[in-house]
């Protein structure tokens, strides 16, 4: 009986400690969110509805399959490389042209199994935004795409929207954004109310999310094209610095204090590093409930072999293209990541 017992005991402490693991690990474990522009990824052939033809063998920039497969290796490298090369979970990209050109980056250079949510967007040049996520840990429950409408004859990328459910839990949902917010062509000033309408726009399907699930848990990522304490991110979007007094429905800018430090950044202007890619959340993802952004987690990816070595512009991202000729690098932007736990 004595032995029966001692085995029973034996048994249960087993189960406990297992157990005490298992929900250790749950509360633990974390999840890699990132964004990347990378700079014109064009397939080779001449879409007579987009104006690529700059991308095209015989175009401006003489884009041949040896240089589209250089690209595939300089993106993957990174991709790969994100997050103490363990690659991302859930990763979005801005100015990209189509799924084809996607498909074989995700089938032969990644080394995650990723699924990707995308659609062509009404943009001049074709370049849209996308999201990969990786298909054993999560599950797409739904996806939007939100057109911005400007004024006249200009057109934009949408913003895409979607949610997702952890594999093991699916009642653990998080709904992910990915811009790409209308550029600074033609000058700041004159380009702001375009940025602004992007801004509203999200800000309206925020809202929408947050009246039907005040605790909702949002990622908002992407290229604003304008800096964190810029009207469009700051004032009409209201998404502000982690340590700003709480609003109803403020939503965190933890790339703020990135923006803060002018010794790094994600894009070089004139000599100077700015933070247009940026990584929001929603005040849910601070509740320790579902997902949890890890504070101090959201970091510029910059090893050394994404700059310039040398010469006039060391230091600076090396970009595929400057000034109409072909440097060979992977993007005038650095991607920006962050981290998220599970309760």
């Amino acid at each position: 009986m004595n032995t029966v017992f001692r085995q029973a005991q034996l048994r249960n402490a087993i189960l406990i400690i297992l157990a005490t693991c298992s929900l250790t690990w749950a509360q633990t474990a974390q999840y890699c969110v990132a964004f990347w522009n990378v700079e014109n990824l064009f397939d080779l052939q001449d879409d007579p509805f987009r104006n690529d033809d700059d991308f095209t063998d015989s175009g401006r920039y003489a884009w041949t399959q040896e240089r589209l497969d250089l690209k595939y290796d300089r993106l993957s490298q990174v991709m790969n490389d994100i997050n103490g090369r363990r690659g991302a979970d859930i990763m979005g990209l801005c100015e990209v042209e189509n799924l084809p050109v996607l498909e074989p980056l995700l089938a032969t250079y990644l080394d995650r199994p990723y699924a990707v949510v995308h659609k062509d967007s009404p943009d001049e040049r074709g370049i849209d935004c996308a999201l990969l996520y990786d298909k054993t840990r999560f599950v797409l429950v739904h996806a939007k795409f939100h057109p911005v409408l400007l004024p006249g004859d200009d057109h934009t990328r949408d913003i895409l929207e979607a949610e997702l459910s952890l594999g093991t839990q699916p009642n653990k949902r998080l709904f992910v954004f990915v811009n790409h917010w209308p550029s600074r062509w033609g000058g700041r000033v004159q380009t702001d109310p375009k940025r602004r309408m992007a801004a509203e726009v999200l800000r309206q399907r925020v809202d929408e999310i947050l009246t039907k699930w005040p605790k909702a848990d949002i990622v908002i990522m992407g290229d604003l094209n304008d800096h964190p304490d810029d009207a469009s991110v700051h004032d009409v979007l209201l998404a502000r610095a982690p340590e700003s007094e709480s609003l109803p429905g403020m939503l965190i800018n933890t790339t703020w204090d990135i923006h803060l430090d002018p010794q790094t950044g994600t894009y070089m202007y004139r000599g100077d590093w700015g933070v247009l890619d940026q990584m929001i959340i929603s005040q849910g993802m601070l509740d320790e409930k579902r997902f949890h952004w890890v504070e101090g987690s959201t970091t510029v990816f910059k090893p050394g072999y994404l700059r310039q070595k040398d010469g006039e512009y060391q230091g600076w991202p090396w970009r595929m293209y400057a000034g109409g000729n072909y440097l060979g690098g992977y993007s005038d932007h650095l991607p920006v990541y962050c981290l998220l736990t599970i309760f």
